[in-house]
């Protein structure tokens, strides 16, 4: 089965990779998400295909490449599981697909597409509907990829404060697991930085004041945008949710289940938060299957703030 889509621009086309070195990625037909539920990159893409009318379909093991996996429905998207608990990421036959050993990747009819903003793009280029990239209106889209691009900077300091206040040991690599991290992408441009993050995390020599930093610059980012909303803006743009409305409502959903004090700090913000949220596509699509780990991180950061060692008590010192 091939989904019907209309003729894809030049600029979309280049988003895709070429010549990709998984077999499974030819065979694929129709649309199938190479995705992890609690994963903020892979809940990008999760919220603009719901956004896009797509609902999640069956279920097939990520690296399943029989007739009947690779076939693909009418209406929907294939999910293709890729555990960060199990290392699924860490395997070859991944690797293959995704460079980076990161989730997304996402397959459209035989092209592979592996990084989240631009899987977005193309999405919403390839399927219509109510535009995420509002081209039609240059102002708002200059705004849109603006704070996009600022999102896509502050990547890292997501991972720095949400490993270091949120999932804490529950992280670390062993020695065997670094060993393969490194091996892996040693034929990557490793664009992520994920060997040098995990050689410093694992062994726990990252600095307190780079975690520090990381954390003020987020903090900076969401006084800002703050200062935007004060207008009575529904979105970050604008009356219309924008792809930056999507890349900055994973953070705050990430920095959310580490306890972070978004109502007590920016509380234009965090009302901007609960209108996209509460957005059927979010719910659906971002939350859906991630629901009972999301409450217990919430859970788990709520005990460590109670115990003067969470998220929330820092970020408290350091906003006035």
């Amino acid at each position: 089965m091939r989904n019907n889509t209309k003729k894809k621009s030049k600029a979309f086309m280049m988003t895709r990779v070429e010549n990709p070195k998984s077999p499974i990625v030819a065979k694929l037909e129709g649309v199938h998400l190479f995705h992890y539920d609690g994963a903020p990159c892979a809940q990008r893409v999760r919220f603009a295909l719901h956004e896009k009318g797509l609902v999640r379909g069956r279920e097939e093991r990520f690296d399943d490449d029989s007739i009947a996996a690779c076939k693909g429905q009418e209406g929907a998207w294939v999910s293709r599981r890729v555990s960060l608990v199990k290392k699924d990421h860490m395997t070859k036959a991944y690797s293959l697909i995704q460079p980076n050993l990161v989730v997304p990747a996402l397959v459209h009819d035989g092209q592979l597409h592996i990084e989240s903003m631009d899987i977005i793009e193309y999405l919403d280029e390839a399927f219509g509907g109510t535009p995420l990239v509002p081209k039609h209106d240059p102002e708002q889209l200059a705004d849109a990829e603006a704070q996009t691009t600022l999102g896509k900077e502050l990547h890292r300091s997501i991972r720095f404060v949400t490993f270091r206040w949120g999932l804490r040991g529950l992280a670390r690599l062993s020695a065997k697991e670094e060993g393969q991290l490194h091996e892996l992408l040693k034929d990557s441009q490793d664009g992520e930085q994920l060997a040098s993050f995990y050689e410093g995390y694992d062994s726990q020599t990252i600095p307190d004041a780079v975690y520090i930093d990381h954390l003020d610059k987020l903090n900076a980012a969401f006084a800002r945008h703050e200062q935007r909303l004060q207008d009575g803006r529904k979105f970050l743009t604008g009356d219309s949710l924008t792809m930056a409305d999507i890349i900055w409502a994973m953070k705050t959903l990430r920095l959310t289940e580490c306890d972070y004090p978004f109502e007590q700090c920016y509380p234009a913000y965090a009302a901007w938060f609960k209108r996209v949220s509460s957005r059927p596509s979010f719910q659906e699509g971002v939350m859906g299957k991630h629901k009972f780990m999301s409450t217990a991180f919430r859970a788990k950061a709520s005990i460590e703030n109670l115990l003067g060692i969470g998220l929330k008590r820092e970020v408290l010192k350091r906003v006035a």
